[in-house]
């Protein structure tokens, strides 16, 4: 109890004194993020650190876009998306070896509604963080080097945002009709996959660092995971004829498609497409049908990647839309993420620097 009770003393003193003082040096508030250093330790550092000055928002237009993406309320919530981003990840690809990652909540979160830089930020130190810097058993060495694919998924999200695909519509034929090829689509992904990853328990077992019988509970939780994605996105489309979610959707099927092209070499030659996550029994599936390793990790990343990323953006809609318009028109990008709002909207003015 004495050991515990002096780490977190000097985690209190060490982080916030730190954020403290860098927080000075850049012109925010060093009282504030004494206290953001001393609850988040350092995850309030990194992010304090890759942070602009708050005189950058005086500077040029670019300086002043960069600054936009960094406010008070963004940077506060960064830590929070990274904390989401990890433990996600790591409970469904370390812990329930699904064929999906959904470790891209917080990034297309803050994405979405800081813009590019901030949700690409978010991105790359979520993967740092977890592969570097925390211990197993959360803590995955092979998560590290995919921070670009991370990145690219934050950029793409920021770009989602400013154009405001994650904004509320209310449907017409024409939409009804794409809603439904989206949920088609979703099904089919879940479907092939769910079939070429539970084909084999030894197999399964074998690639994903598990014991045979582990491929029930994989199979059953990957299963329920689609039933109430499926779900949810019929509700929302055919009985509220909130169309948006198809807007959302698609743009989570360019980011997937975007994903896997990045993911593939990484995975294929870092790791010999062997990561120790569910995906790897798909890889392993190609494999055995005599793909060569980089068109079987592919193969695998076209297949998880739009499938997760189609399910994450819907998350991130239906978050977004579950929010006050008032706490979300507050955030950079949060104009072109309400109901109602035109496509091109003027900038509010930036929010004080802390």
């Amino acid at each position: 109890m004495t050991i515990f009770l002096v780490l977190a003393a000097a985690w209190l003193v060490v982080f916030g004194s730190l954020c403290g003082w860098l927080a000075r040096q850049k012109g925010r508030s060093a009282v504030n993020w004494f206290l953001l250093g001393a609850l988040f330790g350092f995850v309030a550092l990194l992010v304090l650190g890759f942070s602009p000055s708050a005189v950058d928002s005086q500077g040029t237009a670019l300086e002043r876009w960069v600054a936009r993406q960094f406010t008070t309320r963004v940077i506060v919530m960064m830590p929070v998306a990274i904390a989401i981003n990890i433990v996600l990840g790591a409970s469904v690809q370390q812990g329930l070896k699904l064929p999906i990652y959904l470790d891209s909540i917080g990034t297309i979160l803050v994405g979405v509604l800081a813009g590019p830089l901030a949700g690409a930020l978010t991105g790359i130190l979520s993967n740092l963080i977890w592969g570097y810097v925390i211990p197993a058993p959360i803590g995955s060495t092979t998560i590290g080097p995919f921070a670009i694919t991370a990145g690219v998924i934050g950029l793409l999200a920021g770009l989602w945002g400013q154009l405001g695909l994650f904004r509320p519509r209310q449907g017409h034929v024409v939409s009804i009709a794409g809603a439904v090829v989206a949920v088609v689509l979703v099904a089919g992904l879940a479907l092939y996959t769910y079939s070429r990853a539970y084909a084999s328990p030894e197999q399964f077992a074998g690639f994903t660092n598990s014991s045979p019988t582990d491929i029930d509970q994989s199979r059953i939780f990957f299963g329920l995971v689609m039933l109430v994605y499926l779900a949810l996105v019929a509700w929302a489309i055919f009985l509220r004829r909130e169309v948006g979610a198809v807007y959302a959707i698609g743009a989570g099927l360019v980011t997937g498609i975007a994903a896997a092209v990045v993911s593939a070499p990484i995975a294929a030659v870092v790791y010999g497409g062997v990561t120790g996550s569910g995906t790897d029994a798909l890889v392993a599936a190609f494999r055995a049908g005599g793909d060569s390793l980089y068109q079987a990790t592919l193969k695998q990343g076209l297949l998880s990647d739009p499938m997760d990323k189609m399910i994450t953006t819907f998350v991130v809609f239906f978050i977004i839309g579950s929010l006050s318009r008032r706490f979300v028109a507050r955030f950079p990008n949060g104009e072109k993420a309400i109901e109602g709002a035109p496509d091109s909207q003027p900038e509010p003015a930036p929010e004080p620097a802390s």
